[in-house]
């Protein structure tokens, strides 16, 4: 073999290791940013589709209400629709269920209040979520923390105090609708009442503020319990006798708190939150808190608030913050379940 071949073989051999050497590490920084590029996609681009917010209760009540009105700000700052989804049931058992159960990448949200946390601990067999609720869904955001329920009758009722109520109750029964069912802060508020003032009181549980006032509206029972925030609240239709909040509410500033009243006890306040499933990228999530509380605290959105008489609290609820209210929410109901069973029970029990 001549030199000048022998040369020539070993300068392709050299080329050839050379590209296949290139190859390796081309296909291995390939696979790497293909790596990263999927770490980053996870947040980096949120969102690019329409967001759900779904709600566990019916059209017109109050969370209904605080939702809608918060829903043109969040599309301002998060840039994509965001769609209300109502799927009432059970004390938004079957919204949480199905949140709860959606892909983790931040289309799908859930509108949660403190009553499921009271919920999940009175009926965690009845959620499908492979896991305690506290794990399963990650809290976001409170943007409504000073809200409460209102003790309400019909317009022209002959029941114009609470005394009036109770008296009834004492006499007889008071039947008493409740927005949110079985395990709801209105339950809680019911059955802290029939505790505080005595008497039979029989709980109707309805899906949502709307239909606790259509029923009071129409004389299908003695008195209701709902938001006093919910649009269908009409003050020329029905009369709140009193409210759980800490101070009264502007919209019926009439209405005396149970503290007023001498029924601190009754004090018991309602919060409404966003909350997400379970492994959420974290990336996603920070830019759903970023995005709930610019749209809290856009002046338009607070302007609203104040003509509509929303009682959403001086300032919202972060993550942390968030979070920490329910643990202690929890640990605090805990300390009365023993309690509350027995008197659902009873509650129960009188619908037989």
């Amino acid at each position: 073999m001549s030199n000048r071949r022998l040369i020539s073989i070993v300068v392709l051999l050299s080329l050839v290791l050379t590209l296949a050497l290139a190859g390796c590490t081309g296909s291995k920084g390939t696979a790497n940013k293909g790596v990263e590029n999927k770490a980053t996609s996870a947040g980096g681009d949120y969102p690019t589709n329409a967001i759900a917010l779904v709600i566990g209760f019916g059209s017109g009540g109050g969370v209904d209400t605080a939702a809608r009105g918060l829903q043109p700000y969040l599309q301002k700052y998060l840039g994509k629709t965001v769609v209300i989804e109502n799927k009432p049931g059970n004390n938004a058992l079957i919204a949480t269920n199905y949140v709860g159960q959606t892909k983790p990448d931040g289309y799908t949200l859930l509108a949660a209040t403190n009553g499921m946390a009271l919920n999940s601990m009175l009926y965690p067999d009845a959620y499908k979520l492979g896991k305690p609720l506290q794990e399963a869904l990650i809290p976001i955001y409170a943007w409504v923390n000073a809200d409460g329920n209102g003790i309400l009758v019909k317009k022209d009722s002959a029941l114009k105090t609470m005394d009036d109520l109770a008296a009834k109750a004492k006499s007889g029964e008071a039947k008493i609708a409740i927005a949110g069912g079985m395990g709801s802060t209105d339950q809680v508020t019911v059955l802290t009442m029939e505790k505080a003032y005595g008497g039979k009181w029989t709980i109707i549980p309805m899906e949502s503020a709307a239909e606790v006032a259509a029923a009071v509206e129409g004389g299908k029972v003695d008195a209701g319990s709902g938001s006093p925030a919910s649009a269908a609240m009409d003050p020329n239709q029905i009369r709140m006798l009193a409210v759980t909040t800490e101070k009264r509410i502007t919209r019926w500033p009439d209405t005396p708190t149970f503290v007023e009243l001498g029924k601190p006890e009754l004090t018991i306040i309602f919060v409404i939150g966003v909350m997400a499933p379970a492994n959420t990228p974290a990336e996603i999530v920070k830019k759903l808190e970023d995005a709930f509380d610019k749209a809290r605290n856009d002046p338009d959105y607070l302007a609203w608030a104040k003509k509509a008489n929303q009682p959403i609290g001086d300032v919202g609820w972060k993550a942390d913050q968030y979070k920490k209210y329910l643990a202690d929410y929890q640990t605090n109901m805990a300390k009365i379940m023993p309690d509350l069973q027995d008197q659902l029970k009873k509650a129960q029990g009188s619908k037989k």
